[in-house]
Order: C-alpha cells, then structure tokens, then sequence
C-alpha cells in the first residue's frame, strides 16, 4: 500500500514542477510580447509600461523560485533558503510596482515590516547554519 503512494506523491509532485515550468515559459513568452509593445507604433515608452514589464519579469522570477523549491524537496535538500529567496523576490515586486491609492502608509508599513522580517529570518537561519553562507543562487548544502 505504501508504494502506491509513494508513486501517487511521485507522480503529483511531477505533475506540480511540470506545470510550473510551463507556467515559468509563459511568463517568459508574455515578457517577450510586453517588450514588443512597450516599444509600439509610436516608439514611446510610458512608465507605465516599463512597470508593467518589470512586474511580469517579477512574477516569472518568483516561479522559477517555486520550481527551485519543487526540485529541492523532490531531491530532499534543505528548502528554507529558497523559500526565503521566493519570499524575498516576492516583495521587492510588491515594491517595484507599488501602487497608489487609498492606505498607502499602511501599505508602504507592511511591506516594511515584511522586508524586515524575511531579513532577520534569513540572518537568524544563516548565523543558526541553517542557510548556507555561499552564493545563495546555487542551493548548494
């Protein structure tokens, strides 16, 4: 009974890192599109415009990040380190494309304490050995 579910597990979790690569390529093709209308018939670029395409190149980061989490727990690494990097990517987009509008201290605060609290985590993790000091890029234990 046991190997069936692992297999079942297996076969989801194959499932879940497929589509997000799909999802990653998409995104990828959309940055593309978006490069091509910025520079539209007029030849004008709008702020507006180059936000709109930092925030998709945000989001396809972001989803790479989860695929590096699915591939790390698939190989049964240390994830906490790539989930702080998708976290830390994350709001920096919110940041990059921060929007206006009613509640924009509460806004800016939240980002605030959230950039601080994956920033104490990360140092807390890092001085328990639980990140590793190297280069954060290659998830290396």
């Amino acid at each position: 009974m046991s190997s069936i579910l692992e297999k079942i597990v297996h076969y989801v979790e194959t499932v879940v890192a497929t589509l997000l690569v799909a999802m990653a390529v998409i995104g990828a093709v959309d940055v593309i599109i978006q490069m091509v209308r910025l520079f539209g018939a007029d030849g004008i670029i709008t702020p507006d415009g180059i936000t709109r395409v930092l925030d998709t190149v945000l989001v396809v980061f972001i989803v790479v990040e989860l695929f590096n989490i699915a591939l790390a727990y698939l190989q049964r690494r240390n994830v906490i380190p790539i989930v702080l990097e998708a976290g830390l990517v994350a709001v920096v987009r919110k940041l990059v494309v921060f929007e206006s509008g009613g509640a924009v201290l509460e806004k800016a605060a939240a980002l605030a304490m959230l950039i601080l609290a994956v920033g104490i985590t990360w140092f807390l993790l890092r001085r328990a050995g639980v990140c590793p000091t190297g280069d954060a890029g290659t998830h290396s234990e």
